[in-house]
């Protein structure tokens, strides 16, 4: 038997992570003497197809959660995840690995979890439902397969936490983290809010995005294409955003770079934001980086009409977007009363 990695215990078995520069490789371990690894690439999904293309081992005499985990992100089910989804449900999954990869599936219990799940909400009570409620799909996933006999979850109470439908992002909220964010970080800030796009939107755009004087974006989530003209503060920040390129030695095409260049991606943007959120203190702690979506189209909508607002969204009715918006500042109460007691 090997021995135990002492890092990066959250990957599928046999597989072993390699830091190359600023990328991580990833290796399919075939064991025996001399150590032999097949190279899966830096992809992780496409590392984890050919996982499970090489690892036809059959399922363990005992089962743990860590291997019902890797036979989940294998299967088509994962696969067939929307990109942002699978990302998601991978954080989470990283997650629960690093306290359940080892221990047999039916050794789980209720307790247990609801240990995790207080530890989690010291951090953030947000993610410590959201990976408790990916617990119980994975043993959901396990029981379909004869693996166990019990979901530990079903006895874990679990709020359900308010929805994001009446937060508005006031302007000083906003202000006290853009005064501890990176240059990369106010860019993303910048162009979220003035492109009104959700945050792997804006990651993904390029200088390619912009043609005919405007910053065109294909929606992951839903492919609505949305064109936002290239003018007044957006145009200021493109050519700030280019002539802040240009300083560097190697250019990349991303639109979003980070403070050396290179292209801000998902997990950047979420550190960097949350460093600057923490240092912004008590002022900013509810905010998320996607408020700034909401904030967006509320703004536009009181600047101009639904029908803008509607527009820069992408939504595909009216309708859509005045329950998106209405209630993220509050109504206006006109009164006409008159004091008879003067």
């Amino acid at each position: 038997m090997g021995r135990k990695p002492s890092v990066n215990r959250n990957l599928l078995p046999h597989m072993r992570a390699r830091r190359r520069g600023d990328k991580i490789y990833y290796f399919f371990d075939t064991g025996g003497k001399p150590r032999k690894e097949i190279s899966l690439g830096s992809d992780y999904v496409l590392a984890v197809r050919k996982w499970s293309d090489l690892n036809k081992l059959k399922a363990p005499i005992v089962i743990t959660l860590g291997y019902v985990i890797g036979h989940y992100m294998a299967s088509d089910s994962y696969q067939k995840l929307a990109t942002g989804t699978q990302d998601d449900y991978k954080f989470a999954l990283d997650k629960l690995s690093e306290k359940f990869a080892e221990a047999p599936i039916d050794q789980v219990d209720s307790p247990l979890v609801q240990l995790y799940m207080d530890d989690r909400s010291r951090e953030t009570r947000h993610r410590a439902l959201r990976e408790v409620s990916i617990l119980s799909m994975i043993y959901r996933y396990a029981m379909a397969r004869g693996w166990v006999q019990y979901n530990p979850v079903a006895a874990i109470r679990r709020e359900r936490l308010p929805g994001r439908q009446d937060v508005y992002t006031e302007d000083d909220v906003l202000a006290a983290v853009y005064q501890h964010a990176s240059d990369g970080l106010k860019d993303a800030l910048d162009i979220a809010y003035l492109v009104g796009q959700r945050p792997i939107d804006c990651i993904r755009m390029t200088e390619a995005s912009i043609k005919d004087l405007a910053l065109a974006t294909k929606q992951t989530k839903r492919g609505v294409k949305v064109r936002v003209p290239i003018t007044g503060d957006l145009e200021l920040l493109i050519n700030r955003i280019i002539a802040r390129k240009r300083k560097y030695p190697v250019q990349t095409i991303a639109l979003l770079v980070d403070e050396k260049g290179r292209p801000l991606t998902k997990s950047k943007l979420r550190s960097r934001f949350e460093k600057a959120r923490k240092e912004a203190g008590e002022i900013a702690k509810d905010f998320q980086f996607r408020d700034l979506r909401a904030k967006a189209a509320t703004d536009v909508r009181d600047a101009k009409n639904l029908d803008a607002a509607q527009a820069l969204m992408g939504h595909a009715s009216a309708s859509m977007t005045e329950h998106y918006t209405r209630n993220r500042k509050g109504k206006v109460a006109h009164s006409d009363l008159v004091r008879k007691w003067k």
